[in-house]
């Protein structure tokens, strides 16, 4: 199963956001109502104090007019709500007490409290001069009932409203996501139709989006520039492997092909080394090109004393050429030691390869932040229009083909001068020569760690 079937099997944005935002408004409705809810609570219980608190003073007046008319009956609660019941004690016996008076302990003490599903007040009040206690209680469905209510209500108000953010949120994803879904399609068809350079749509958008697509144009883009120099890459390494493997068979077959003198199997044999080494030397290109930017050891170096040493053993191997070395100004780098020392040489063996043997410059000069490689001879040089091909893998202008090289030495040097964030050019020296430049970003001297 591929990952783009695992992927439509499962959820899709769409879907996510839409359950996202149902279960958000849910839990928002929820949080909001608990909220109300125990809100309206504690406002019908506070309003239901208020009320039991003004009967109070009813209370009082009724068992005042009675005291004053000497009686001893019941007390009239014509006057007073039927939701109401009042109970009146001194100390724990029962003075008076209205019908269907609730389960209330006598010894309850005052306040406003919830007793026997009541509202309870219980206040001091005075019976014939004497101290006495009422108990004033009022039903809890005067509170329960719009609590009842109020949830009735939410149990129909919450699910709507989830359902109602479900579908706009289905709405507003798929408008939101439209352009992403095009943005799909034209990349899958980029991919089947292995035309990377294609322009993707939302490119000119500057949200999230856009920004996506610019990546994955950029992307594409660059995918395009890898497949293509890997395609010529191979070919052309594939050529030139070729030729000194088929002239080292034939060298080969002819050493067997019939008896040899000793001096014949030597030439055999030297110019058979002769191949192997042009074939090692290829394939060590080859390694190094392909390692790119990948295992590099940027440290603190020293660009001149690198180049120094470099030069030292370029004389050693070639006394009969004037090679003049020069440096001037601070010339540390952050660089990779072992590939620096590759580009340094590729610099000079192309020179020598290349210049016929006349005389060479390399100086390493620092200024303003910048330190600058400069390799230059005076040989034939290259065409104008040949420079700016001269970094490419295997490209060798028309003077140059006739020599040793593989075309892989510029190229090298091209490709490490941008994994250290240097910038590569070459310039036609008048009357004849070639001047090549790297130019480095400086840093700063290295400290001395002992």
């Amino acid at each position: 199963m591929t990952v783009r079937q695992r992927t439509r099997r499962g959820l899709t944005i769409r879907a996510r956001m839409t359950l996202s935002v149902a279960l958000l408004t849910m839990v928002v409705v929820l949080v909001v109502a608990a909220v109300q809810f125990l809100a309206l609570r504690s406002f019908l219980t506070l309003a239901e104090h208020e009320r039991l608190e003004q009967l109070v003073p009813e209370v009082q007046a009724t068992l005042s007019a009675q005291e004053q008319r000497g009686k001893r009956a019941p007390l009239d609660l014509s006057s007073l709500p039927r939701s109401i019941d009042i109970r009146v004690l001194e100390g724990t016996r029962v003075l008076a007490q209205s019908e269907g008076f609730p389960a209330i302990p006598l010894s309850e003490r005052p306040g406003y409290r919830p007793i026997a599903n009541h509202n309870v007040l219980i206040r001091p009040v005075t019976v014939n001069g004497r101290p006495a206690t009422a108990q004033i209680a009022s039903d809890l469905l005067g509170v329960v009932h719009p609590l009842t209510a109020y949830l009735r209500a939410l149990a129909i108000t919450a699910p709507a409203a989830t359902l109602l953010a479900a579908l706009l949120s289905f709405a507003l994803a798929g408008q939101l996501l439209r352009p992403l879904a095009e943005l799909e399609r034209a990349a899958g068809q980029v991919g089947e139709g292995e035309n990377l350079r294609g322009l993707l749509p939302g490119t000119d958008r500057s949200d999230e989006l856009g920004r996506l697509a610019q990546t994955l144009q950029m992307t594409f883009a660059q995918l395009a520039d890898v497949r293509e120099r890997e395609e010529q890459f191979t070919r052309a390494a594939a050529h030139d492997l070729r030729s000194p493997l088929s002239a080292l068979k034939t060298r080969l077959q002819g050493s067997l092909s019939g008896p040899r003198t000793e001096t014949e199997l030597r030439e055999d044999i030297r110019e058979a080394l002769a191949d192997v080494e042009r074939m090692r030397r290829l394939t060590d290109h080859l390694l190094l090109l392909a390692r790119g930017s990948r295992a590099l050891h940027l440290l603190p170096l020293d660009l001149a004393r690198l180049a120094g040493e470099v030069v030292d053993r370029v004389r050693e191997r070639f006394p009969d050429v004037r090679l003049e070395f020069a440096t001037e100004g601070q010339t540390v780098v952050l660089g990779d030691e072992t590939l620096m020392t590759h580009v340094i040489q590729n610099l000079l063996d192309n020179g020598l390869r290349y210049g016929g043997g006349a005389e060479m410059r390399l100086t390493v000069k620092g200024v303003a932040g910048t330190v600058c490689l400069t390799v230059c001879d005076d040989g034939p040089g290259v065409p104008e229009a040949a420079l700016p091909h001269l970094a490419e893998a295997f490209y060798r202008a028309d003077e140059a083909r006739g020599g040793a090289g593989n075309g892989l030495g510029l190229a090298i040097v091209h490709s490490a001068a941008q994994a250290h964030g240097a910038r590569l050019h070459f310039e036609g020296v008048r009357p004849h020569g070639l001047r090549v430049l790297l130019d480095f970003p400086a840093v700063g001297a290295p400290t001395d760690s002992s």
